[in-house]
This record gives C-alpha cells, sequence and structure tokens, in this order.
C-alpha cells in the first residue's frame, strides 16, 4: 500500500501526517526504530510534519492503560498544530 499512500499524500498535501503503528510510521520516516522510541516526536514527509504513535488495536488491549495517556497527548500535539 505504500506507492498509494504517498500518492495519496502527494496529491491532498495534509498539513500533518499521524502514523498510525509501526508498519506506517517506518515507511513514512524510513526510520527501522520501534513505535514505542519515535512516538511523540515530530517527524518530515516531504516536508509535511508527521507525528508518530500507536496503532489503534494495541491501544485496545487493557493492559496498556499508559499507552493510552500518551497516544492522546501525541493526538492533541498534531491538533494543536493543524488548528493553532
Amino acid at each position: 500500500c505504500g506507492p498509494y499512500l504517498a500518492r495519496q499524500i502527494d496529491i491532498n498535501r495534509p498539513k500533518a501526517i499521524c502514523a498510525l503503528g509501526g508498519t506506517a510510521a517506518k515507511f513514512l520516516t524510513g526510520s527501522r526504530d520501534g513505535v514505542t522510541r519515535m512516538r511523540g516526536n515530530w517527524y518530515r514527509y516531504r516536508d509535511i510534519p508527521l507525528m508518530v504513535t500507536y496503532h489503534p488495536s494495541y491501544l485496545l488491549r487493557a493492559y496498556n492503560v499508559q499507552a493510552k495517556r500518551e497516544a492522546w497527548e501525541d493526538l492533541k500535539k498534531v491538533l494543536h498544530f493543524v488548528y493553532d
């Protein structure tokens, strides 16, 4: 799906991107680091700001209370960037 995603991003030119999970993060950043290390930091994809956070399926697990808080903080950063 990578080439399709890249083309969609080129067409739509979003103000920011939020990569949900490792597969998206690794494709968009080119990094081999895991989500836990990458999350909460800004990166760039073709000059578009990019935030990495956890995949929703990971957050649905009952033992991930802290990860849910971290993901919410990541999403707030993206929202503040886009709407401020």
